[in-house]
């Protein structure tokens, strides 16, 4: 009797623990399996089924191989060697697997081999690692990328001024390996004594510009002239004050020499188209000291051949003077004139069959006290713009509103607009906008220019564009 009662309560203990057994399988959130010898699944969980997006009749029975990635299938039969072959208590490995609409799953897996009426089976447990996976795929071509395009990330504890940064950050600096230890310090020996000012003065408006934009030289044992530009925007903390700077520092070099170039040519080209204008305006002059003597259309195209020698010799001068500080160089000549005639006189340079009409709307006797040389330019430059980047366009229209304290000037045409990402660009000095890749002539100066002229008026310059219906390029001008 008590023989028997024992193996009852023995018999009961392992029904209750098989139960317990199978309760936690199937209610745990960790996707789990059992699998026999040849790999087939044998019995399945919840998780496993949300995991892989199957029923549990529609994978049991299966084999593991039959989910797995073509290229992870030999992990499985390494799995299979060592729990069945080699008896190996448990194993792990990664794994990737299918789900039933093929996306990919990338897992953990862990497997524990046990024992059950004589028969060997393994006990697997799947953690879902492909937030991970994806992360660590993201780093590589984030990696890859910085690499091939001579960038590298930092961020600055404005606390401690330790620096953390990226893998290839020390490579620009010169350095074959990577330094232990790198802080905001560390840059002042690598910056040139002409630039390290400027970099320590944008280093105090942190907090008051929200971030730093600075370019510099690098001092260099080879003495190659090696440039950066280091940008970063802060990060606040709870109470609003600026505790990290985080950005990129690029290597502008090739950019820098690029742009060497060009000034070097608009110099030389400056210089050399001086002398036949000059002489051209001279000839014109003289013509029209002798205009009593010429017919009426004579003096009528002799005075537009002035005004047209005229701005070409106000433009060689800008070109001469385009330098960062050209706004400061400009020397305003200003008169009181009709802005309408203005804009009308400059709208007739474009009276051409193969061009698109442009329009004026606005009222007629709009007085402003400006300089008409320079504002006659930047309506020839947005105008020519729209004409150049816009070809498809019907008509052009150029819009003046006079309000009470100002005068607002509106270039819109029906073109392809242009993307936001580009728009802060846009007056920088030699950027051009290549929307459509095409290859446009120019120079990337027209509204570098134009902007410093608008902003030694005291007025305000910008563009509003919609891609695929219009752009709108604007300035002010005070009354």
């Amino acid at each position: 009797m008590q023989k028997n009662k024992g193996r009852n309560n023995f018999e009961k203990r392992f029904k209750e623990c098989d139960e317990k057994f199978n309760t936690i399988f199937k209610l745990t959130s960790v996707a789990s399996k059992i699998i026999r010898s040849d790999l087939t699944i044998l019995k399945v969980n919840k998780a496993l089924c949300d995991l892989l997006d199957y029923l549990p009749e529609e994978i049991e029975g299966t084999k593991i191989l039959d989910h797995a990635c073509e290229e992870y299938i030999a992990h499985w039969h390494h799995l299979q060697e060592m729990i069945w072959a080699k008896q190996v208590p448990f194993f792990k490995l990664k794994a990737c697997l299918y789900r039933r609409d093929r996306t990919r799953v990338w897992v953990d897996v862990t497997t524990i081999l046990y024992n059950d009426q004589g028969e060997t089976f393994g006990f697997t447990v799947l953690d879902d690692i492909s937030s991970f996976k994806r992360l660590e795929e993201s780093q590589k071509r984030l990696n890859l990328a910085l690499k091939y395009t001579s960038t590298a990330i930092w961020e600055l504890d404005l606390d401690t001024h330790k620096v953390f940064r990226s893998r290839d950050h020390d490579e620009i600096f010169g350095y074959p390996q990577r330094q232990e230890h790198w802080s905001l310090e560390s840059y002042y020996g690598h910056i040139s004594a002409s630039d390290l000012p400027a970099f320590k003065e944008a280093l105090s408006n942190i907090e008051a510009e929200g971030g730093l934009d600075v370019q510099v030289r690098l001092n260099r044992p080879d003495g190659v002239l090696q440039w950066l530009n280091i940008k970063g925007k802060t990060e606040t903390g709870k109470d609003g004050k600026a505790v990290k700077l985080i950005g990129v520092i690029n290597d502008i070099t090739t950019d820098k020499i690029i742009e060497r170039h060009k000034d070097d040519f608009i110099s030389i080209a400056s210089h050399e188209l001086k002398t036949p204008v000059t002489s051209l305006k001279g000839s014109v002059q003289m013509l029209q000291r002798d205009a009593n003597r010429q017919s009426e259309r004579t003096r009528r195209l002799v005075m537009q051949a002035s005004k047209g020698i005229n701005r070409i010799s106000l433009i060689i001068d800008d070109l001469l003077n385009a330098g960062k500080n050209y706004r400061d160089q400009i020397e305003l000549r200003k008169t009181n004139f009709n802005l309408f005639e203005l804009v009308r006189e400059i709208v007739d340079l474009f009276a051409f069959n193969d061009q698109p009409a442009v329009t004026i709307t606005g009222k007629e006797d709009i007085m402003v006290h400006a300089d008409s040389e320079r504002i006659g330019r930047v309506l020839t430059n947005l105008i020519s713009n729209a004409v150049k980047y816009a070809p498809g366009t019907a008509e052009i229209r150029v819009e003046l509103i006079d309000d009470e304290s100002q005068v607002k000037i509106s270039v819109i045409d029906n073109g392809p607009g242009i993307v936001a990402e580009k728009i802060p660009l846009l007056f920088n000095r030699y950027y051009q906008a290549d929307e459509q890749q095409h290859q446009f002539s120019g120079l990337g100066l027209g509204l570098f220019i134009s902007a410093n002229i608008i902003n030694k008026h005291g007025g305000e310059i910008g563009v509003d564009s919609m891609p695929d219906e219009r752009t709108i390029f604007w300035f002010t001008l005070p009354k």
